[in-house]
C-alpha cells in the first residue's frame, strides 16, 4: 500500500481479461501484462526532502517494485529513470539505486517553476540570426527536466522600452521569474523588475553590475584571435565595434584586443579603433571609409555585427583589396556569412551553453553574480599569414 501511494496508474493491458456480471473487465481478476505509470514527482520529492529516505541510503529496488505491483521491469526502470534524470536518485552499477542530497527548494521549483524569457523581437533582429533560438534551445535543456515552463515575451526595446517592460511585468504572476536577453539592460529597466519583486537573470551584463547574469567571455575570445593574427605577422589590426550607452560586450572585446597587442609589444593605435551606431551595411561602408581615410594602413580587421561586416567587405572589395591576401577579416557575429566566395571567419558566443547557464542560474540561485561562458572560433577562408 505504501508503494501504491507513490504511484499513479495511467493505463493497463490484460492478457486474460475476466468479465464481471455486468460484462465489464474485472481488473483485479484479470492477469496484468503491463501497467504504465509515472511516479508522483511532487509527492516523492517531498518524501525525499523530508528525510524519510536519508541521502546515501538505498532506494527501493526494481525487483521490489516488480514483485509488489506485478508490473513489468521495463516500466519500473523507466519510472525510476525519471527520478535519476531529475537528480534525486543515483544508480551505482552492481550496487543499486541510492538517494542523493536533496536540492534546495526542489519540490517548489519542480512543481511551480515559470520563467518569462523577455527578449528582443526576433523578427526585428533578422531571419538569419540564431541568437534567440539558440538561447531558447539551451533554456529548454536546463528547465525541461525539472518541468519548469518557459514563456516567451517579445518586445521592441527602442524608445518605448520602459512602457514595454511595464506591460510585460503586468503579466508576470507572483513567484514567477524572468530572463532578459537581446537588448541593453539599463539600471532603470532592471530596477523596475526589482521593485515588482521579480527574481531575474540577464544574458549579458546589465548596467547595474549587481544583477546576476551569464555572459560570453569576449575578453579571452578577442585576445586569442588577435594573438593568432600577430603570430601570422599582422601588427596593424583594426577593431570595428558598435557604440552605445551601455555595451559591456564592446568594452570586453576592446580589453582583449588591447591586452593582446600590449603583451606582444605593440602600442595600440586609437586610429585603428572605430565605432558605429547601427547594425546596417551602410555603417560598415562608413567604417571602411573612415579607416581608409584617417587610419594608417592595416592588414587585418575584427568587426562586430553581421550586417556591418557585409557593408565593410563590399567596400573593401570594391576598393581592390584582396581577401585574405591583402586583408584578413574576422567577424563577431552569430549567423554564418558568405560574401562572394569568402566564408567569413567568426568568433561566436556558445548560445546553447549560455541558455543552459541562464536556466540553471534562475532555477537554482547559488549566490553567483556572474557565470562566464567561453566563445568559439569558426574558421572560414578570410584569414591568412602576411605575404600569403
Amino acid at each position: 500500500q505504501e508503494l501504491q501511494d507513490c504511484l499513479t496508474v495511467n493505463g493497463h493491458s490484460m492478457s486474460d481479461p475476466v468479465l464481471d456480471a455486468n460484462g465489464n473487465v474485472d481488473k483485479d481478476a484479470s492477469r496484468r501484462v503491463e501497467v504504465k505509470f509515472r511516479l508522483k514527482d511532487e509527492e516523492m520529492i517531498q518524501e525525499l526532502n523530508s528525510g524519510k529516505y536519508p541521502p546515501g541510503s538505498m532506494f527501493l529496488s526494481e525487483n521490489m517494485l516488480f514483485r509488489e505491483l506485478g508490473i513489468c521491469k521495463n516500466t519500473v526502470r523507466e519510472a525510476l529513470s525519471s527520478l535519476v534524470s531529475d537528480g534525486l536518485l543515483e544508480r551505482v552499477r552492481g550496487k543499486g539505486t541510492f538517494v542523493l542530497e536533496p536540492r534546495p527548494n526542489l519540490a517548489e521549483s519542480t512543481s511551480a517553476g515559470v520563467v518569462h524569457f523577455i527578449c528582443a523581437n526576433p523578427y526585428r533582429i533578422g531571419e538569419g540570426d540564431p541568437f534567440i533560438s539558440g538561447l531558447v534551445q539551451g533554456l529548454h535543456a536546463a528547465l525541461d527536466p525539472f518541468r519548469w515552463r518557459l514563456c516567451l515575451d517579445f518586445a521592441d526595446f527602442t524608445e518605448h522600452s520602459y512602457e514595454d517592460m511595464k506591460t510585460i511585468i503586468g503579466t508576470i504572476l507572483p513567484g514567477e521569474c524572468a530572463i532578459l536577453a537581446g537588448f541593453n539592460y539599463s539600471a532603470k529597466l532592471t530596477d523596475m523588475l526589482r521593485e515588482a519583486n521579480i527574481r531575474f537573470v540577464t544574458v549579458g551584463q546589465a548596467e547595474d553590475e549587481s544583477v546576476p547574469c551569464v555572459d560570453t567571455d569576449y575578453v579571452s575570445g578577442t585576445y586569442e584571435v588577435v594573438s593568432d593574427l600577430i603570430g601570422r605577422g599582422h601588427t596593424r589590426i583594426a577593431l570595428v565595434d558598435r557604440r552605445g550607452p551601455h555595451f559591456p560586450s564592446c568594452e570586453n572585446r576592446r580589453r582583449g584586443y588591447i591586452k593582446a597587442l600590449a603583451e606582444h609589444g605593440i602600442i595600440p593605435d586609437a586610429r585603428l579603433m572605430a565605432q558605429y551606431s547601427n547594425l546596417t551595411p551602410a555603417e560598415g561602408e562608413k567604417m571602411w571609409k573612415e579607416l581608409e581615410e584617417y587610419a594608417t594602413p592595416f592588414t587585418a580587421v575584427l568587426i562586430y555585427g553581421n550586417t556591418p561586416v557585409l557593408g565593410f567587405l563590399k567596400s573593401a572589395l570594391a576598393a581592390g583589396r584582396k581577401i585574405p591576401e591583402d586583408l584578413s577579416v574576422i567577424a563577431f557575429c552569430d549567423p554564418p556569412l558568405l560574401v562572394a566566395d569568402h566564408v567569413i571567419t567568426r568568433v561566436v558566443p556558445s548560445l546553447i551553453e549560455l541558455g543552459k547557464a541562464a536556466g540553471n542560474l534562475i532555477r537554482e540561485p547559488d549566490g553567483t553574480s556572474q557565470r562566464i561562458i567561453a566563445c568559439r572560433r569558426l574558421d572560414g577562408n578570410t584569414v591568412a599569414d602576411i605575404g600569403r
